[in-house]
């Protein structure tokens, strides 16, 4: 379920809230910024942006101003601009702002404080949806946070899970534990984690820890005054034990209150998920992707708007420049010498102009991209937008970053971002050919087996469309027991692909080793048996049969979108044979095509 906007506001009420001690805290040693940084949170609550950009600036400049540099209020005053600007819609702004923030705290070396901006960045991305690099700065800030700070740790701890819910639900349970461990007494952090644990659980369908956690949270909320009780998810968690009770219709009636559109459908999805009505979770699963392409096209929107304003910046200062330089010809037309040193600056600025120029064509080229890779991205959003969205936020980032005017990256950057946006360029093609090759498969009414060829034949073709060969590190062996005078009776085509699948599934997981495509007769001489054999990671028990299924992946870093082995059981299913796993313990894996002959 994304939470961002809660998960934002949840942020933005934690930092007001020890803005507020601070301030009080000034009182008694500086006046004029407690005055300040009141000033300053009052117009952050009345939503004045030119009112609250200014304040800021002066309470900024007030702190710098004094003998003793206050970095912690400067940093924490730094931080609610971002948020402020999180909160009114400016995403790109406040991942810029961020970023100069991390920035100067690192040339300050201001280590305390690192966690603060680790935590934003985290937020950030999250918020953007990208979860690969928002957990890399929620490990970030867990790992700088204070020892002694354990509130600000329980938080961090509590966000990380409320993210990783819909993503590895088992790490989420994790975190929520370290965060209700770390908790201690603080009632309002304790609340908080508790009510999250409970929604982790109703998504891993763990009726009995849910009904706990309700009732823990229910004695904590009796016991305690409303302002010490954090009840963000108490609907989630309340509608969530009303499920576990069996009342899922009353449940979905009640989610058509207080809550929004994304996280009404997302809590009725999980109550379809959790009773088994597949059907009626279809439908709010399509009412939801709605909302949420809503949610993107804002965040792009906001993009767009924020990169032409900076282009806008970038223009009028060229158009200075521009005048300068008519001016400095003006005056220095007396001296040869100065007329030589005007032109050559006069060329060095046309090829800057250019450069722009180029720039400014790329960026319409990438929002015209973009905006065709919105339209088509509808068609594909029900079974591969989490698959898919990796990728596209590499190419979109480092699009971006190559496009950033008068940005100008060394060769050997240049160079890796390339290589990057080009092999998640191939990473999605795979995922295409895959669900082409699925649709071919369900297109096909009849599959014939009229060709008459050998096993030699065959997988010396599934080799050379695999493109496998032997490295240092991987060797490869071809051992065919079958006479060649032995002909088979068969869709050369399809045993091919299949055979193609399973010599790459091997490539892909195999790093160190040997991988071997072994042909053998069964005992009747029926059949015939192909067998891929690697030295692999190998596929743990309880996914033996799971992987089989389509967009199934033992590990979900790894590119495919899952649908190889199941389009190529499928194949063999039709014609005949079959597709297993053989058991091979820990070494390895095991792949069996049999045919008929």
């Amino acid at each position: 379920m994304k939470r961002f906007f809660l998960c934002v506001a949840m942020m933005i009420c934690q930092l007001l809230l020890t803005a507020e001690a601070q301030a009080i805290n000034y009182k008694e040693k500086d006046t004029t910024a407690a005055r300040l940084s009141i000033e300053f949170r009052r117009l952050y609550i009345d939503g004045d942006e030119k009112k609250l950009y200014a304040k800021a600036q002066e309470l900024l400049d007030y702190i710098k101003s004094q003998p003793e540099f206050d970095h912690h209020l400067y940093y924490s005053t730094l931080i609610d601009v971002v948020s402020f600007d999180m909160n009114n819609g400016h995403y790109y702004r406040a991942m810029q702002k961020a970023r100069k923030l991390v920035a100067e705290m690192k040339e300050k070396q201001h280590t305390e404080e690192y966690y603060n901006a680790s935590y934003l960045m985290a937020i950030i991305y999250w918020y953007r949806n990208n979860i690969p690099i928002a957990s890399k700065y929620f490990d970030k800030a867990i790992k700088e946070v204070p020892k002694e700070n354990t509130i600000d740790l329980a938080s961090i701890y509590t966000d990380y899970a409320n993210m990783m819910t819909d993503e590895d639900p088992q790490k989420a349970m994790q975190l929520v534990n370290l965060a209700l461990e770390k908790s201690g007494d603080n009632c309002y952090r304790l609340t908080y984690a508790l009510t999250m644990k409970g929604v982790i659980a109703f998504a891993q369908r763990d009726g009995a820890t849910v009904l706990e956690c309700y009732r823990h949270y229910l004695d904590l909320k009796g016991q305690n005054t409303p302002d010490h009780i954090c009840d963000m998810y108490e609907k989630h968690l309340a509608l969530a034990a009303l499920t576990v009770n069996g009342h899922a219709d009353e449940a979905m009636e009640e989610s058509k209150s207080d809550l929004d559109n994304t996280d009404r459908y997302a809590i009725q999805l999980s109550i379809c998920d959790y009773i088994g009505d597949k059907a009626k979770a279809y439908e709010i699963l399509k009412k939801l992707t709605k909302e949420e392409e809503m949610l993107n096209n804002l965040i792009m929107e906001d993009d767009i708007n924020e990169m032409n304003s900076d282009l806008q910046v970038v223009e009028a200062k060229r158009e200075m420049s521009r005048n300068w330089i008519i001016f400095l010809v003006v005056l220095i037309v007396l001296s040869m010498i100065i007329i030589v040193c005007l032109i050559v600056i006069i060329m060095s600025r046309r090829r800057s102009l250019q450069r722009m120029s180029q720039h400014n064509a790329e960026l319409t080229k990438a929002k015209n991209r973009a905006q065709e890779s919105d339209r088509m991205k509808s068609i594909f959003i029900r079974h591969v937008s989490h698959e898919i969205r990796t990728p596209l936020n590499i190419i979109t980032g480092f699009t971006q970053v190559l496009n950033t005017p008068g940005y100008v990256p060394s060769e050997n950057d240049r160079k890796d971002m390339m290589l990057r946006i080009s092999e998640n360029t191939e990473q999605i093609t795979m995922m295409v050919n895959e669900l082409l090759e699925m649709a071919d498969m369900e297109s096909m009414t009849v599959i014939d087996r009229t060709d008459e060829t050998t096993a030699s034949n065959l997988c010396q073709q599934a080799i050379a469309e695999s493109n496998i060969s032997p490295t240092e590190q991987v060797a490869f062996r071809l051992q065919n027991e079958v006479p060649d005078d032995l002909k088979l009776k068969t869709n050369s085509r399809i045993v091919v692909k299949i055979l193609r699948n399973l010599l790459k599934n091997a490539v892909k997981f195999t790093s160190q080793g040997h991988i071997t495509l072994k042909v053998t007769l069964d005992e009747r001489k029926t059949h015939i048996n192909f067998a891929v054999i690697d030295t692999g990671i190998g596929v743990p028990e309880e996914a033996r049969e799971r992987i089989f299924e389509r967009f199934e992946k033992v590990n979900s870093f790894k590119e495919g979108i899952g649908l190889g082995l199941s389009v190529s059981r499928s194949l063999a299913r039709r014609m005949g044979g079959d597709v297993t796993l053989a058991d091979t313990g820990s070494h390895g894996s095991t792949f069996l095509l049999t045919m008929p002959l």
